[in-house]
């Protein structure tokens, strides 16, 4: 990802890969800071039922400052990764030769590990988050004392597993057309793959923000 200079206009499939790695290890980091924030807002109710003041404004506060520019990165991610998009798309395509290199294959092999890295972490928070759920709920049946803002939580784990499972379809996806275009000697662009995976995390996005006015309220 290039800020301040436009991506070279060259439809060549490791540099679309190359793209995808680095917005894959971006989106990793969003995902593991917004988990990380939503776990640090579990901790602070938890903290209600120990009468601890004194920590429980530090997980508040640890909470706005992952969740906040995580949902704000999600965002400003679309546009950039659209415009990147739109550099590489606008030059010639590579001649068949330089697809048939063996690169190019293993560069699809990573890109499709990251993929498969990214929908492990989401699913891993996942499971951090159900545990510490369960956790909450069994601490309050034991006190007999209702927990605020638990029923607000209680579908993040769902959340989480539900981008990895997209995910992991998406690395699937484009393993299968990178493949494809090596076969035919032609690097496409493949436009469409990339519009649904923009449309999901503006999905993912919106349903962060929508979380985050929830436990605002």
């Amino acid at each position: 990802m290039l800020l301040s200079k436009k991506l070279l206009a060259l439809r060549e499939p490791r540099l679309y890969l190359s793209m995808e790695r680095s917005y894959l290890a971006l989106l990793k980091f969003i995902i593991v800071a917004f988990g990380a924030g939503l776990l640090a807002r579990k901790v602070a109710m938890a903290l209600v039922f120990f009468h601890d003041q004194r920590l429980r404004p530090f997980f508040l506060d640890l909470y706005h400052l992952l969740t906040i520019p995580a949902v704000v990165t999600i965002f400003l991610l679309i546009p950039i990764f659209w415009r990147d998009l739109r550099s590489l798309s606008q030059g010639p395509s590579v001649s068949a030769k330089e697809m048939n290199d063996p690169r190019v294959y293993f560069s699809a092999e990573r890109t499709f590990l990251s993929w498969t890295r990214t929908a492990l972490s989401s699913l891993a928070l996942a499971f951090v988050l159900a545990k510490f759920d369960f956790f909450l709920r069994k601490f309050s049946l034991v006190l007999h004392q209702p927990i605020p803002l638990l029923h607000r939580l209680s579908g993040t784990n769902t959340l989480f597993i539900g981008f990895a499972v997209v995910l992991m379809v998406f690395g699937f996806w484009g393993l299968a057309a990178t493949l494809n275009d090596i076969q035919r000697g032609e690097c496409a662009t493949h436009v469409w793959r990339y519009i649904l995976f923009l449309l999901m995390l503006f999905l993912v996005g919106m349903g962060m923000l929508h979380l985050l006015l929830l436990l605002g309220r």
